[in-house]
């Protein structure tokens, strides 16, 4: 059956299955997305399982994706859970490949991107639900070391990188510290 919502436990059963065949192939991975976003206190709903990952599973894909990656069905009891597996191949590539390699890794072996490098690829994904995301990520206390957001960007790309993105980051710093005098109907409490 499909789901357009998974729970956050079938969404990471899911990541198990498929991260225990890359584990075989000696492939390293890391949770992003909304079950990333769960893992760091967001309640909000996901479709499916994004994962970032340094080379692709021996899976039949459904489709590919076309910043690299491809998209995968995986069975959790009645439930069919779509699983982004994105291998970027593109201007963001370094970004990503630095985000897995500085992975953190639990007990269980499942691996969650930092909220810096979490915060770092919303910002690069640029839809309005990551938007949202990084402003939770922002709000949360002591979450987002925000130095370590320039420090990453300046580390990977360059000064003139962080330039091109701070404009972004400041504004969805002013709006999770309630500072921005921009209306809208999503950050203002009325």
């Amino acid at each position: 059956m499909e789901s357009p919502t998974i729970s956050t436990d079938t969404g990471l059963e899911a990541a198990e299955k498929i991260g225990a065949i890359a584990a075989a192939e000696k492939i390293e991975w890391a949770l992003i997305g909304g079950i990333a976003m769960y893992l760091y206190g967001n309640p909000r709903l996901t479709k499916g399982v994004d994962i970032i990952a340094s080379n692709y599973v021996s899976l039949e894909a459904n489709a590919p994706l076309t910043f690299g990656g491809n998209n995968y069905t995986v069975e959790v009891g009645k439930y069919k859970v779509a699983v982004d597996w994105i291998v970027r191949n593109d201007g963001y590539a370094k970004y990503y490949r630095k985000a897995l390699e500085e992975a953190v890794v639990f007990p269980n072996r499942m691996r969650l991107i930092s909220p810096e490098w979490l915060l770092i690829l919303k910002m690069f994904a640029g839809r309005q639900k990551d938007y949202d995301d990084a402003v939770f990520l922002l709000k949360e206390k002591d979450l987002v070391n925000r130095s370590k957001v320039k420090k990453n960007i300046v580390r990977v790309g360059s000064e003139d990188a962080w330039v091109a993105t701070l404009a972004g980051f400041r504004r969805l710093c002013s709006l999770a510290d309630g500072t921005t005098t921009e209306p809208s109907k999503y950050y203002n409490e009325e």
